[in-house]
């Protein structure tokens, strides 16, 4: 099932289906009192993934639609969960006031894969290829 799903991915690419888009990033504090997050996810896989923090959904990220929350200060566990792929704990901490850019990536695996959130710098666009 992983194959064909690496193949029907490769071939999306060569055969030229979907265009280009360019996502936008909202920059701006949602509360001074809390963190602000951004989530978001560049590969351009056309899958949902169901974002965690401390084992509660938070919300849902697309590769054309992130995800963007208040977080409370503090340290907290995150997760995305992907059918089909290892879900990998990311612990972060977080400070009122200031907003953190967390990117989902999908490493693939010979024999298992593993779906990752980790911090990234602060951007305001990315491209990815639609599958609208």
């Amino acid at each position: 099932m992983k194959i064909l799903v690496i193949i029907l991915f490769f071939y999306s690419l060569i055969s030229g289906c979907g265009s280009l888009v360019t996502v936008p990033i909202d920059q701006k504090l949602l509360s001074q009192d809390k963190a602000t997050m951004i989530v978001y996810h560049d590969q351009g896989f056309s899958d949902d993934f169901r974002v965690f923090i401390d084992h509660q959904f938070i919300g849902q990220v697309t590769s054309e639609k992130p995800l963007k929350i208040t977080v409370e200060p503090g340290q907290h566990d995150l997760y995305v969960e992907l059918l089909m792929a290892i879900d990998r704990v990311t612990t972060q901490t977080f400070e009122k006031g200031k907003a953190y850019y967390m990117k989902i990536w999908i490493d693939m695996g010979l024999w298992v894969s593993s779906v990752r959130i980790d911090p990234s710098n602060k951007i305001d666009t990315y491209t990815v290829r639609s599958f609208k």
